[in-house]
C-alpha cells in the first residue's frame, strides 16, 4: 500500500495543487497559507481538467500521458507568467468580521442547559430523536435571549473598547497565528487518520463503496477516447483528473481509489477553514474544519459509498466558491470577479446535484443583492455582474457537450425532445422521496446540527455589530449568503421536487459546520469577555465551555473509532450496501481472468455478483459494456444511462434467455466474448446460472471458482 500511496499522492500533487499555485496568489485576496492552499486546490481542479478536455474534444483524442503533460504546463506556466506580470493581489485578506464575542448571561444560562442535554444525547444516556424538540426549542431560546441582550446592552458594552483601540487594527502576534496553523494542521491529521485507518486495516485493496466502478470505466474511456458520453451522463472532469493522475502514476483507477479515496474528506475540511477565516478570522476557521472532518457525516458517506466527484463538488468546490463570492463582497475588482468565475465554474465538471444547488444560490444572491448593488454600492454591483456573467459562460461551455445543451434548447423552444440533459432532468424531478427527520438527525450528527442551528440564530440576531467598520457591507452580503445557502440546502431535502433530497440532505453539513464552527468560538469566548469582569458569567461561561468541548470531544472520538474499524466509517445506523466492501477475492479472481482475456468486444454480467455490482467486472476486466441492471431499477427509469432502457433489457433478456432466436441475434449484435454469471443469486431472481451450465453445445466453461463462472458464447451456437 505505502508505494502505491507514495505514487499517486506524487501524482495527485502535481495534478491538483501545483497548477493553481501562482493563480491562486493572483487571484486570490489572502495571506493565509492555509486559504491559499484551497484556493490552489480549487484552481488546480477547474483548470487542469479544462486545459485537457478541449483539444481531447476538437482532436477526438483520449487523455495520453503527452496531453496530461501539456495541460498540465500550460496552466502552470501560465500562472508563473500571469504572477510574473501583474504580482499577487494585495489587500483585502483581512477577515470580514472580528472573532464570535463572548454570550451575555441570558444567553449562557439556557445554552448550559441544552448542552446537558446534548451531552445526555451524544453518551446515548437518552435517545437523541426524543429530546431533539426539547434541545432544538432550548438552543432557540438561547437565540432570542442573544437579540434581546444586544438589544438592551447595545452593540457594545461601555469600557470594553478603549476609546483609541480599533477593531480594524487588532492583529495576533505570529506566535498567535503560527498556533492555530498547528491546531489546523491537528484536525486535517485527525481527518486524514479518520480516513486510512479502516481501510488500510481492514478494507485495502478492496475499498468499500459501489460508485468506484463506474468511475473506473469512466476513467479508463476518458484514456482510449476522451469521451463518456456513451457509457453514463456525467461531467468529465473527475475522470480527466483521475486520467491524469494514472498517466503519472503508473497505477490503474481501481488502484488509485483505495489508496488517494481515503483523503479526499480532507478537502471540505479546508474549504470550511476557508469559509470561516474569510468570515471571522482562524479560531473560526478551525473550528469549521474540526465539524467538516471530525463530525458531519456527509463527507464520509461520499467516501464510503465512492461517491468522489460529489464529494469534490458540493463538499468542496462549492464551498470554495462561497469563499471566493465573500471576497469579491470584500475587494470587488477583476481578480476576485476572475476567482469566482472559475472556481464557481468548475463545479459544472464534476456534478449535477452540485452544480444544480450552486445555480440556485446564486440565483437568489443575484435576486437578492444585484438591484441594491448596481443603484446604492455600483463598484460591488458591477464587479458582481460582471463575475456571475463570466461564471454563466463558463458553465455554459463546461456543459455544453455533457447536457447536450443545443438539444435541450431546441426542445423547450420548439416543443421536440430536450436530449439527453433533459431527460435526466425528468427522470429525477419529484422520483424520490424525503427521507425522515431521524434520518437527517443521524446523518448530520447532533452536536454539529446543534451548533450550527446556534449559529446561525446568533448570526441573524447579532446583526452587523461585529463587522469590521470597513467591512459591514460585505459581512452583511457574506453572512446572508451562508445563511440562504444552509436554508435552501434544508428546504431541498425536504421536497422530492429536488430531484435528491437525500443529496441536500447530506450537503447541508457543509454550511452547518461553519456555522456550528462560529457557534463553537462564541461559546468558548465567553470566557474572555471584551468587558469588565463578571464572576458570575465566567462561571456559567466557564460551564457552558466545558459543556461544548465534551460534547464535541466524545463525538469526535466516536467518529474516528468508528472510522478504525472494520464495517463502515459512517453512522451504523446509516450503512448501506454502497458503503460496504464490494469486492471479494473471487470476483477480483474473474477480474483479472476477464483483463488477461479482453481481446475487444463486450462483456455481460449478472447485474450483482454478491454486493459487486456488474460494473466491477467492465472495470476490472476493461470492458464498457454492456451494462445491466435489475429489472425493477429498470423499472424504476431513474439514473439510466444516456442509451436509455432498451439495451438493459436486452442484457435481461440474456441473462434470462441463454437460448433463442433473439439471444443468438443479441450475442451477434453487441458483440458478447463471455457472460458471467454470480453462482448465488437470490431465489426470487429470474436469472438462473444453472440454465446457462445446462447447455455445454452453447456455452464453453472457460473460467469457475467459488463465486463466479465465465462462459463464451461458442461461434457455432447460432
Amino acid at each position: 500500500m505505502i508505494p502505491d500511496l507514495l505514487r499517486a499522492l506524487l501524482a495527485a500533487l502535481v495534478v491538483g495543487v501545483a497548477p493553481g499555485w501562482f493563480w491562486a496568489a493572483v487571484l486570490a485576496p489572502s495571506s493565509d497559507r492555509a486559504e491559499r492552499l484551497c484556493y490552489s486546490i480549487a484552481l488546480s481542479l477547474a483548470l487542469a481538467p479544462a486545459a485537457a478536455i478541449l483539444p481531447a474534444r476538437i482532436f477526438g483524442v483520449g487523455m495520453s500521458l503527452s496531453l496530461t503533460m501539456i495541460s498540465l504546463l500550460v496552466v502552470f506556466a501560465s500562472g508563473l507568467f500571469v504572477y510574473a506580470r501583474f504580482g499577487a493581489v494585495k489587500g483585502g485578506d483581512e477577515p470580514l468580521a472580528v472573532e464570535p464575542g463572548g454570550l451575555g448571561l441570558p444567553v449562557l444560562i439556557p445554552l448550559c442547559a441544552g448542552l446537558f442535554l446534548l451531552l445526555l444525547v451524544v453518551v446515548d444516556a437518552l435517545p437523541g430523536e426524543q429530546l431533539a424538540p426539547l434541545i432544538a426549542l432550548v438552543f432557540v431560546s438561547a437565540g432570542v435571549a442573544h437579540l434581546l441582550d444586544r438589544r438592551r446592552s447595545g452593540t457594545l458594552e461601555a469600557g470594553e473598547l478603549e476609546e483609541d483601540e480599533d477593531p480594524e487594527s487588532r492583529e495576533a502576534s505570529p506566535g498567535v497565528v503560527a498556533a492555530w496553523y498547528a491546531a489546523l494542521a491537528g484536525v486535517l491529521g485527525l481527518v486524514i487518520l479518520r480516513g486510512y485507518l479502516g481501510p488500510a486495516r481492514f478494507d485495502w485493496p478492496y475499498i468499500r463503496g459501489v460508485d468506484q466502478y463506474e468511475h473506473a470505466v469512466m476513467t479508463n474511456m476518458t484514456v482510449s477516447t476522451g469521451s463518456t458520453g456513451s457509457f453514463m451522463l456525467y461531467p468529465p472532469g473527475f475522470h480527466y483528473l483521475t486520467a491524469a493522475i494514472h498517466n503519472l502514476s503508473g497505477l490503474q483507477p481501481l488502484e488509485i481509489f483505495p489508496v488517494l479515496a481515503p483523503a479526499l474528506p480532507v478537502l471540505p475540511a479546508l474549504g470550511c477553514y476557508a469559509l470561516g477565516r474569510r468570515m471571522w478570522g482562524q479560531p473560526s476557521g478551525v473550528a469549521a474544519a474540526g465539524f467538516a472532518g471530525l463530525l458531519i457525516s456527509g463527507p464520509y458517506m461520499h467516501f464510503a459509498e465512492a461517491r468522489y466527484p460529489n464529494l469534490i463538488a458540493a463538499h468542496f468546490l462549492v464551498s470554495a466558491a462561497v469563499a471566493a463570492l465573500m471576497a469579491l463582497f470584500a475587494t470587488p475588482n477583476v481578480r476576485t470577479g476572475v476567482l469566482l468565475a472559475i472556481v464557481g465554474s468548475s463545479v459544472v465538471l464534476y456534478h449535477q446535484v452540485a452544480s444544480f444547488y450552486e445555480a440556485v444560490l446564486l440565483a437568489f444572491v443575484a435576486l437578492i443583492f444585484l438591484p441594491y448593488l448596481l443603484l446604492r454600492e455600483r463598484r460591488t454591483g458591477v464587479a458582481l455582474f460582471a463575475s456571475f456573467s463570466l461564471l454563466g459562460i463558463l458553465s455554459v461551455i463546461f456543459a455544453w457537450d455533457t447536457y447536450d445543451l443545443p438539444s435541450m434548447v431546441g426542445g423547450v423552444l420548439g416543443g421536440s425532445g430536450t436530449g439527453r440533459g433533459g431527460e435526466a432532468v425528468s427522470m429525477a424531478i419529484g422520483t424520490q422521496s424525503p427521507l425522515s427527520l431521524t434520518h437527517f438527525l443521524s446523518i448530520t450528527s447532533q452536536p454539529a446540527l446543534w451548533f450550527g442551528v446556534l449559529g446561525a440564530l446568533l448570526l441573524m440576531t447579532s446583526g452587523d455589530a461585529d463587522a469590521r467598520p470597513s467591512r459591514t457591507l460585505a459581512y452583511s452580503l457574506s453572512r446572508t449568503t451562508l445563511l440562504v445557502w444552509a436554508a435552501l440546502l434544508f428546504v431541498g431535502s425536504r421536497t422530492s421536487m429536488s430531484g435528491f433530497p437525500e443529496r441536500f440532505e447530506r450537503d447541508l453539513g457543509i454550511p452547518l459546520a461553519v456555522l456550528a464552527g462560529f457557534a463553537f468560538v462564541a461559546v468558548i469566548g465567553s470566557m474572555w469577555p471584551r468587558g469588565r469582569f463578571v464572576p458570575v458569567t465566567l462561571l456559567v461561561a466557564g460551564l457552558a465551555t466545558a459543556l461544548a468541548m465534551i460534547c464535541v470531544g466524545i463525538k469526535s472520538g466516536e467518529n474516528l473509532k468508528d472510522g478504525a474499524g472494520p464495517d463502515s466509517s459512517i453512522p451504523k445506523p446509516l450503512a448501506t450496501r454502497s458503503s460496504q466492501v464490494m469486492t471479494t477475492p473471487e470476483a477480483v479472481e474473474a477480474g483479472k481472468w476477464l483483463e488477461a482475456h479482453n481481446t475487444g468486444g463486450n462483456i455481460v454480467a449478472t447485474p450483482y455478483l454478491g454486493l459487486a455490482p456488474s460494473r466491477a467486472m467492465l472495470a476490472m476486466g476493461g470492458y464498457t459494456g454492456i451494462q445491466s441492471y435489475d429489472p425493477l431499477r429498470i423499472k424504476a427509469a431513474r439514473d439510466l444511462p444516456p442509451s436509455g432502457a432498451k439495451p438493459l433489457w436486452d442484457a435481461v433478456w440474456i441473462l434470462q434467455h441463454p437460448d433463442g432466436e433473439r439471444t443468438h441475434r443479441l450475442l451477434e449484435e453487441k458483440d458478447i466474448r463471455y457472460v458471467v454469471l454470480y453462482k448465488y443469486l437470490p431465489p426470487a431472481s429470474s436469472m438462473d446460472p444453472r440454465a446457462f451450465a445446462s447447455r455445454p453445445d452453447l456455452y464453453d466453461t472457460v473460467f469457475e471458482n467459488k463465486q463466479v463462472i465465465i462462459l463464451r458464447p461458442r461461434e457455432d451456437s447460432g
